[in-house]
């Protein structure tokens, strides 16, 4: 037999030896983990031995908390208490000003309607606009497309189609700041800058007065410093231009509107998204928004205008305009009402809970040398009030008259503005009104009013005693310089459709609730 089969196995080189090393060392090592574990068992145990407070600390505890609550002045109240005290101190303080019961329910009345947002200031029949103090301003080389006003109405700020950003001061009349890219020249080292390339479309300033939002062509939110016009940040998000911007009063909560049908919420002072929604089929045109987080926005060729309950995550659609080509405008009345303007020519006002418009202008700005109505290209109100104004391109800034229970518009001013009136928008105090008109159309080059300039102008608001108030006259009162107060009758076809001359009889059923589809 070969010596190879004879040789006998070295000691632990078997699998039997390993094998009962290999479990040895295992065990050793649980033991050892286990130990680890029973030490921070321990120490864990001592740390909260450490901190235990017994039955007796803690009455004592509980003791001197119930002891300094009843030595101190602050009582808890609850919601109701809360609630009646301010109820009562209103009272009093409503009493003190008006002697009697039916002055006093009229107060309660206006508070109550303030607090849920459908407070209504009648003042359009005591309002002028004061042609004597126009200022107009030409910074922008080609259209103007946005202007906006500071919350203290001592600024605004406005935006054009060469792609810069301007800064006007009203007191002092001045240009005070722009924001513009400059073209890059042979042997000169281009600047750095932040500015917008292409067409600038929307701009608005934040309620606390220390941003400007822009927005445009090139798909970017950009955020500036009011005071200084410094970059802040752009915001990135959309995937086509955008067209509209809008501040949600009393916070930093920025509203934007695109091409690419969505409708984002930022956050501007943690500079960041907080929700996208979808719904329309074509390109969001404009947003309106108040105080509460209810946002109106109308869908162009999509002949829908839409109100998005951003906390409820739902939305309503409006579509009862018929032979409407495009809603291209929308302004907020009240917390439940808002009007629209289209491209036939028609001014509509809209309730919340209405299916069909409560009222419909045809022909707002007359008819065009075809017959047709002609577009609506601007549409302003001025917030909680009977005041709105409209702008096409026949050369006329139309002030109307929103009547009671909304049923009605009428014009009872007209000026006088050259070209296309591209954007209108209020003071927040009600003391002027801003105008960017120019050459062009906002949204393209169709047609060119080569007669027209392109400016800036601030209108002040003049707010008679009455005395102007228009008669039943059908005359047209001329007043100073270019304006123009109209009659407030309404004649038999002049293009206003009241409620109850609509096509069918309109139901007061609220609008089905659509569940937001963010795919």
């Amino acid at each position: 037999m070969p010596a190879f089969f004879m040789k006998s196995k070295p000691n632990g080189g078997g699998k039997k030896g390993g094998g009962a090393s290999n479990r040895k060392r295992k065990s050793m090592g649980k033991t050892e983990q286990n130990d680890e574990t029973a030490a921070k068992l321990s120490r864990r145990q001592k740390l909260m031995a450490a901190t235990e407070i017994h039955s007796d600390d803690e009455d004592s505890l509980a003791g001197s908390a119930v002891g300094s609550e009843a030595g101190s002045d602050v009582e808890y109240e609850d919601v109701h208490e809360r609630n009646y005290r301010e109820a009562k101190n209103l009272l009093e303080k409503i009493q003190s000003t008006v002697t009697t019961q039916e002055e006093v329910a009229e107060k309660l009345c206006e508070d109550a309607a303030a607090r849920s947002g459908t407070q209504m200031k009648r003042i359009a029949d005591v309002v002028e606009l004061d042609d004597d103090l126009e200022i107009a301003y030409k910074a922008h080389r080609l259209t103007p497309l946005c202007v906006a006003f500071s919350p203290d109405g001592n600024y605004v700020i406005s935006c054009g189609k060469e792609s810069s950003i301007v800064k006007y001061n009203v007191p002092s009349r001045k240009v005070v700041g722009v924001i513009k890219r400059h073209k890059k020249r042979a042997g000169v080292p281009e600047e750095p800058t932040h500015a917008h390339y292409g067409v600038i479309f929307a701009v608005a300033v934040s309620p606390d007065q220390k941003f400007v939002a822009s927005g445009g062509f090139d798909q970017a939110v950009k955020i500036w410093n009011f005071d200084t016009l410094d970059h802040v940040k752009d915001l990135s998000g959309h995937r086509g231009p955008i067209f509209s911007l809008q501040f949600q009063l009393k916070t930093n909560n920025l509203f934007s509107a695109s091409q690419d049908r969505a409708v984002k919420m930022w956050d501007i002072d943690q500079l960041g998204l907080v929700d996208t929604m979808y719904g329309h089929q074509d390109g969001v045109q404009q947003i309106g928004v108040l105080s509460k987080q209810r946002v109106a926005t109308v869908g162009g060729r999509d002949r829908s205008a839409r109100l998005w309950k951003v906390e409820d995550e739902s939305q309503l659609m409006f579509t009862g305009l018929s032979n409407c080509v495009s809603l291209d405008c929308v302004s907020m009345i009240n917390e439940e009402h808002f009007a629209t303007g289209s491209a036939d020519g028609s001014i509509a006002i809209w309730s919340f809970w209405k299916k069909r418009p409560l009222t419909v202008r045809k022909q707002a700005h007359e008819q065009d040398e075809k017959g047709n109505g002609r577009w609506i290209v601007a549409l302003a109100v001025l917030p909680y009030s009977d005041l709105l104004a409209s702008g096409s391109n026949e050369g006329e800034l139309k002030l109307w008259k929103i009547g009671e229970n909304f049923r009605s518009i009428t014009p009872f001013f007209s000026y006088s503005i050259p070209g296309f009136i591209n954007s209108i928008a209020f003071a927040s105090n009600g003391k002027s009104l801003v105008v960017g008109a120019g050459k062009e159309h906002k949204d393209g080059r169709w047609w060119v009013d080569r007669e027209a300039r392109n400016q800036v102008v601030i209108l002040p608001i003049r707010y008679t005693d009455g005395s102007d108030d228009v008669t039943a006259s059908d005359d047209v009162t001329m007043t100073s310089g270019s304006g123009i107060r109209r009659p407030n009758a309404l004649k038999p076809g002049d293009g206003c459709i009241e409620s109850g001359d609509s096509d069918e009889e309109e139901e007061d059923v609220e609008q089905e609730v659509v569940e937001i589809d963010e795919d």
